[in-house]
This record gives C-alpha cells, structure tokens and sequence, in this order.
C-alpha cells in the first residue's frame, strides 16, 4: 500500500487529509511538526510527501532543503499544499524548482479530489494502486 506523509500544522485538516486519503488506498501519517515529520520519513519510507510551508518552529522551506539533502529522499515526489497566496510562492520558483517540487498547490483553490489527482499523478511507479 503506498504510504504518504503529510507535514501539516492544521490538526482539523490534517485528520480529514488522513480520512480522505485512507479509503482510496493510501496509508497515512500526518505530523505538525517537521522534525517528527523526518524520523517518520526514515522510518515509513514514504512515497509521496504532502507538507505546508508555513510550519511551526521552522520555514518548509528550510525542511524541504532538509528533506532533499537524504539521498533516499531525493526523488520522493514532494507536493506542496499550502496557504501561501501563490504570489507569495512565485517569488520562490526557482527554489521550487532546485528542490524538484512535483506540485504547489494553493489551498484555496484547491478540494481533495485535486490534491488525490496530483499524490495520483506523482507517485511512484512501484507504488501505483
């Protein structure tokens, strides 16, 4: 069963990312904090990353970079699901595209089936349900 992680600060959207992920085929685990979110990562091995930007205690820019600097972690698929406002994140394109983002998506205008197209889209090929 592929496995996401998701690295979200909101408790009430992180329980319904989980809900919603879980019954499509996908095991889940959900952290706020993006140090928990690495152990977690080594530990579960997951195949596609889901993370906010605005993190508590540490920028997800700056845990994106962590993320990235694990060779295991290099091509994980790394989807960005944030409340950023994307002229916020178009500042940072060239960021995004050094940290190989699969997608950056605006939480506003975006609902669940979008965000499952995209984890659809970009998982791995071992890890297609």
């Amino acid at each position: 069963m592929p496995h996401i992680l998701i690295i979200e600060p909101d408790l009430v959207l992180s329980v319904n990312l989980k809900e919603y992920f879980k019954p499509a085929g996908f095991s889940v685990s959900a952290h706020a904090d993006p140090q928990a979110a690495l152990s977690a990562a080594d530990q579960l091995r997951p195949d596609v990353v889901i993370t906010e930007l605005q993190l508590a205690g540490r920028s997800g820019v700056e845990f994106l970079y962590e993320f990235r600097s694990y060779p295991d972690w290099q091509d994980t698929p790394l989807i960005i699901h944030t409340s950023l406002h994307p002229d916020q994140i178009s500042k940072h394109t060239e960021v995004l595209t050094d940290l190989n983002i699969s997608a950056c998506l605006y939480k506003s205008d975006t609902n669940l089936q979008v965000l499952l197209e995209n984890v659809r889209q970009f998982q791995p090929a071992h890890a297609k349900i």
